[in-house]
């Protein structure tokens, strides 16, 4: 049986970085379902539209947590959750895959033996700390950043320390990228697609007495240990009566590796689509631009045509002043002048004019110039 047990902060924090319909999947939920879990606990959602908006670089509000700090224990029984109405074939090769990988040891040894370096390291870190009565969850040891994130009370450290070891080892064998960020453990696959990894001990929700005489909320750890895993740290393999985390580590892996899957295809199908978008923009923008030459085109015939007529009335001023018989020397180097000009205003011949070549013979205003 999964159970996913969440605080409202970290409910909070998917809703708003998952689009609704991706994470009610993730938690085999209907989005009515997740919407009426979030109005349960007073947690805001992002309203229609914010997702598209962030699609398409637009700027969205984000509403912020009411009662940021109330630490409350949220729980999602996967079992008693609606059941997906298929599932996915592509699950069942997973499955199949990691079954028969005799490389993969889904088997946690009773000791811990030749530790993966992380692991080594992470249990000298741990040597260092006490568990404190005033941390977050009291009676935890917590490590730091830069390290695994484990939180667990001190009985449970070399349990989670072996079951940390064991998934690791299987993780180098399914070729996965092994990163310890500051935020925790990360593994890789395919191209960059990311997980992380935690420990934590389960702790239940209950009120105490304060010295002010008032009662206040405080998570006390209940010795069972829950490994969460995914893109956004989505879901957890819990311990229950039947099985305990060592006994689900290949049901751990069949999950990573169906995710990582599910990641490539996703990542596939947005390069197709980009690519499917790029060729009709390009398309499109081919069109567009076919579709300006055309009118370049008949603008050019059009303002040819309105020049030839008014060359051809100028032409025709012309000759009759060449007919008149008694010309004098100034309208004979006039009719010179006019005919060069005639010649540069022809859009037959559009000779070239020293004097205005800065002009345009369609406007007859002078081009503006640029100093660029």
């Amino acid at each position: 049986m999964n159970v996913i047990t969440l605080t409202r902060l970290e409910l909070y924090e998917k809703i708003w970085s998952t689009p609704m319909t991706v994470l009610a999947k993730e938690f085999n939920l209907s989005d009515n379902g997740l919407r009426k879990i979030c109005k349960k606990h007073n947690i805001p959602t992002p309203v229609m539209g914010h997702w598209q908006k962030i699609q398409y670089g637009k700027k969205t509000a984000v509403i912020k947590l009411p009662n940021k700090n109330l630490e409350e224990q949220i729980k999602i029984n996967i079992s008693q959750t609606k059941p997906s109405s298929e599932q996915d074939p592509k699950i069942d090769l997973v499955s199949e895959s990691i079954k028969n990988n005799k490389n993969l040891v889904f088997k946690v040894s009773d000791r811990l033996s030749r530790p993966d370096i992380i692991v080594l390291d992470t249990q000298n870190y741990i040597k260092g700390i006490k568990a404190d009565a005033y941390s977050r969850i009291k009676g935890t040891i917590e490590t730091g950043r830069g390290m695994p994130s484990i939180i667990v009370t001190p009985k449970n450290i070399a349990r989670s320390l072996r079951i940390l070891d064991n998934l690791i080892k299987n993780f180098r064998v399914l070729n996965y990228k092994i990163v310890v960020k500051q935020d925790g453990l990360t593994i890789i696959a395919n191209e960059d697609d990311e997980m992380k990894i935690s420990i934590r001990e389960i702790c239940n929700s209950v009120m105490v007495d304060t010295d002010f005489k008032w009662k206040t909320r405080e998570l006390i750890p209940n010795g069972k240990l829950a490994v969460k895993a995914g893109r956004f740290g989505t879901y957890e393999f819990v311990d229950s009566k039947k099985s305990l985390i060592e006994n689900q580590i290949a049901k751990i892996l069949i999950k990573i590796e169906s995710d990582f899957l599910a990641m490539h295809e996703m990542r596939i199908r947005r390069r197709l689509e980009e690519t499917k978008r790029k060729e009709l923009e390009k398309i499109e923008l081919e069109k567009q631009l076919t579709k300006e030459d055309e009118l370049n085109k008949f603008r050019q015939f059009y303002n040819d045509a309105h020049r030839w007529k008014n060359y051809s009335i100028l032409k025709e001023y012309y000759d009759f002043i060449n007919t008149q018989p008694d010309k004098s020397s100034q309208t004979e180097q006039w009719l010179e002048w006019a005919l060069q000009k005639l010649d540069w205003y022809n859009p037959l011949t559009n000779s070239k004019e020293e004097f205005l070549d800065d002009v345009d013979k369609d406007t007859l205003q002078f081009k503006k110039k640029t100093w660029f």
